[in-house]
């Protein structure tokens, strides 16, 4: 076979190729080729995740920042038996939106650990801002009180939606109150800048003290404004602004350290969870909560020495000094005496550490159930109270105020008198029953409020679906 034969059955058979391909495989192609979408559980195209980033709709969790609490829940009393809860949170994302994130809302009263009440719900989560939750009114059966109350975000519940819109712009254009000391009422007038109409408008006022602690709020909402115009909305309460447990809130910041006492006779009950330690430990966690958003918490627990480091620092958060107070308990390696001395020692290096802001006042509340009996020196006698006496004196000069707490009919009552700023510093209970009144009386003593500040919060809902 020549040269010139073999050339054409190639270009023959090219050809033949040529012609099946495009008569078949590109109808197969076609036919089995699917193009990349959102919603094909695949990550494809310029997705960054499975359908989601890119050009979709959906934001890929893993490029969203997480929402920030602006501050602890607050609940607060709006008449006999009848509560609202109010939070602050952060959206810190531009462009990324949540149209249903659910949230717990866990109550507490002042001497448990347990929530006796949990609320569940959903809300929507507007991009870039920092907006209010609401909830309530509640009742609460058998009369309870609730003290404190913490937010949860169901994260699994979060579908972050991409908008690239810009938001109305609306401003609060006026405000005045009324009727203060009968049923208290808000008219604020909210003006639309934009150049289109606005709907579906929710709004929450927040009322603060001068440092910014919230003590009430109420809800209301805006059908339509009009582009260009403005509207007027009203907020009420049912009752005048009164000051509850909850609502002692400071003028000025304080750093208080808190010291208690993890000496063996915290268990001369011998129960189990020891007591008195676990009734100490329920009424410490009421007391923080008393105290102001713009207060700090230190936490000191003493026995034989005084914890090091301490328990939780000057600027922790609620919730770790919580957790803190909670995780206190009694070493049982070895005898467990008191030593009153170190503990007021360790608070006070922790309330002259770099961690005390300048400014803020400084204060020690210490509770003890016995006397001191460490440390030990020989040839003299009462060597622990005076070692203690010597200590709180170093405290004196520093100007930090000193509280004592005498539980039990064992203190030494004296002692406990020359231990504290003054007399009426010094505090003493048969039982841990009476200690609930006894934090109450010295968070007052620390704190004051002062109605101050008023701020709204508004979102523009997607729709009227998500009114509640």
């Amino acid at each position: 076979m020549n040269e010139w034969s073999r050339r054409r059955k190639r270009i023959i058979l090219s050809l033949i190729i040529f012609v099946l391909v495009f008569i078949i495989g590109i109808p197969l192609f076609f036919l089995l080729y699917h193009a990349p979408t959102c919603s094909d559980l695949k990550k494809n195209g310029n997705e960054t995740g499975v359908d989601c980033g890119g050009s979709c709709q959906l934001l890929c969790t893993a490029e969203s920042l997480p929402l920030i609490s602006k501050g602890d829940p607050r609940v607060f009393k709006v008449r006999e038996n009848t509560f609202e809860i109010i939070a602050l949170v952060e959206n810190p994302n531009t462009s990324g939106e949540i149209y249903r994130a659910g949230y717990t809302f866990k109550l507490y009263d002042a001497l448990s650990t347990i929530p006796f009440a949990i609320i569940e719900g959903e809300t929507y989560v507007p991009k870039s801002t920092i907006f209010a939750i609401f909830e309530g009114p509640f009742k609460f059966e058998g009369g309870t009180i609730p003290t404190r109350v913490t937010l949860e975000w169901k994260t699994e519940s979060f579908v972050w939606q991409k908008n690239i819109l810009q938001v109305p712009e609306l401003k609060v254009k006026e405000s005045r109150f009324s009727r203060e000391d009968t049923r208290p009422r808000l008219d604020v007038r909210i003006e639309n800048l934009s150049l289109e109409n606005v709907s579906n408008i929710d709004l929450v006022a927040v009322i603060s003290d001068e440092t910014g602690n919230i003590f009430t709020a109420s809800k209301t909402f805006i059908d339509t404004i009009s582009a260009g115009k403005s509207i007027s909305a009203v907020f009420t309460w049912p009752e005048p602004f009164k000051k509850t447990e909850k609502e002692e809130t400071c003028n000025f910041p304080v750093d208080v350290a808190l010291v208690i006492d993890r000496s063996g006779s915290m268990d001369d009950l011998g129960t189990t969870p020891p007591q008195p330690l676990t009734d100490v430990k329920n009424n410490a966690l009421y007391f923080v909560g008393q105290l102001g958003k713009n207060d700090r918490h230190a936490l000191i627990s003493f026995a034989n020495e005084a914890s090091q480091p301490v328990d939780a620092m000057l600027g922790v958060d609620l919730g770790t000094i919580e957790r803190t107070i909670n995780s206190i308990s009694i070493a049982t390696s070895s005898a467990q005496n008191t030593n009153i001395g170190a503990g007021i020692l360790a608070a006070r290096e922790e309330l002259n550490s770099t961690r005390h802001r300048e400014g803020a006042d400084k204060a020690l509340v210490l509770l003890t159930d016995g006397v001191p009996t460490l440390p030990e020196r020989i040839g003299i006698n009462d060597y622990p109270k005076t070692y203690a006496l010597e200590s709180a004196e170093l405290i004196r000069k520093d100007n930090i105020s000193i509280y004592t707490i005498g539980l039990g009919k064992d203190v030494d009552i004296d002692f406990l008198k020359a231990l504290a700023t003054t007399t009426a510093e010094a505090y003493f209970v048969p039982s841990t029953k009476e200690l609930n009144n006894i934090y109450k009386q010295i968070a007052t003593k620390i704190c004051k409020t002062n109605f101050a500040e008023v701020d709204i919060y508004m979102r523009i809902f997607p729709d009227r679906s998500f009114l509640r």
